[in-house]
């Protein structure tokens, strides 16, 4: 029991942290509109990215290896 509390708060904590990321991303873009440009470049590298890794990989392999980025940056601790 104590296992499946420890995976459902690591969950929640990534579900968060991303929430906190598209937030943050959302109000640094609309103040400071000079930076879209190099958000449509990043997104189109991470679009590409995707892409070669679906072709390399398969799609569950892809799908697997975002959720497990995912997973390690939304619980690694600074400090």
């Amino acid at each position: 029991m104590k296992g499946v509390k420890k995976v459902f708060k690591t969950l929640i904590y990534v579900v968060l942290m991303t929430f906190l990321i598209v937030i943050l991303g959302s109000v640094l873009l609309e103040q400071f509109p000079q930076l879209m440009p190099l958000w449509n470049e990043f997104k189109a590298i991470i679009a590409e990215l995707y892409e070669s890794s679906k072709v390399k990989y398969g799609t569950i392999a892809t799908i697997a290896i975002i959720v497990a980025v995912a997973m390690m940056i939304g619980t690694s601790r600074i400090g």
